[in-house]
């Protein structure tokens, strides 16, 4: 891992001790830092997870991508600096409940203790760097009913029978649900699995709809095929996007410079809503 470029791009500075502190700034930085974004699966390239091959992107190319690469890259760096995160999956709670699969990677860190205004120490978190717009901005304890408001949305990670559930609920106070997971390891070949059906299953929403995603602690933007969503301190606006304007909106937004195939054939917001 080339951990003193990688916060070198994280634009940090000072040392990188195996504490909470560091992780909550690592992963607000790398929130901030990085684009998500699905341009390689949509011109048709292969996603390696090899850490390698992720830094070469991430940190050569100047790129983003999607949660495997996010949450690879993330994990490396917490191992290098005495962390241990723990690699699980999830099902993302988006269309018909039938078709959720374990296709969301997040991670389980321990070790990193903290105590907190309620007099006790919480040593176990769930960090994920890599779900988008929407996704975490800093780590979140690991405990049902635990909340956290950052960015103006609150976040609630709950227990539900066998399953940990994480849901926001927006500034307007509109509520949702995420994603789901269980808390049992997954191996290498687990994650390449999953990464294979995300990255190239024609039904998958990444091969399907081109997006692209940021966040920062005030704003997050998601350009998903034809529809451009905005959220400022937790409050969400909406509008539709021109297919003649989607190469402009994605230079002004994201300084991402679309090759002319992307823009072709892009399914309607009927299509993508099915999924």
């Amino acid at each position: 891992m080339r951990l003193p470029e990688y916060v070198e791009r994280l634009g940090l500075a000072g040392p990188v001790a195996p504490t909470f502190e560091t992780l909550r700034r690592l992963h607000l930085a790398h929130r901030e830092a990085f684009l998500f974004e699905n341009l390689t699966i949509q011109g048709g390239g292969a996603i390696s997870l090899a850490v390698g091959d992720v830094e070469r992107k991430f940190l050569d190319e100047q790129r983003g991508g999607y949660c495997f690469e996010h949450n690879t890259l993330f994990a490396a760096a917490l191992r290098d600096i005495g962390l241990a995160p723990v690699t699980l999956l999830g099902r993302v709670r988006r269309g018909p409940p039938e078709r959720w699969c374990r296709t969301h990677m997040v991670l389980q860190v321990r070790g990193a203790r903290v105590h907190d205004a309620r007099e006790h120490d919480a040593e176990c978190w769930l960090a994920d760097v890599g779900f988008g717009g929407l996704g975490l901005l800093e780590p979140i304890e690991w405990r049902d009913g635990a909340t956290s408001i950052q960015g103006g949305i609150e976040y609630t990670l709950r227990r539900d029978d066998r399953l940990w559930v994480l849901s926001t609920r927006d500034a307007n106070g509109a509520s949702m649900d995420l994603y789901e997971f269980t808390d049992d390891p997954q191996t290498p070949w687990d994650v390449e699995v999953a990464n294979h059906f995300t990255s190239t299953h024609p039904e998958s929403i990444f091969r399907r709809t081109l997006t692209i995603q940021k966040s920062t602690r005030h704003e997050r933007v998601i350009l998903r095929g034809d529809t451009l969503t905005m959220y400022r301190d937790g409050r969400p606006t909406e509008r539709a996007v021109e297919p003649s304007r989607l190469a402009a909106l994605a230079h002004e937004l994201f300084g991402v410079t679309l090759p002319s195939t992307l823009l072709q054939n892009q399914p309607d917001s009927a299509a993508v809503a099915r999924l």
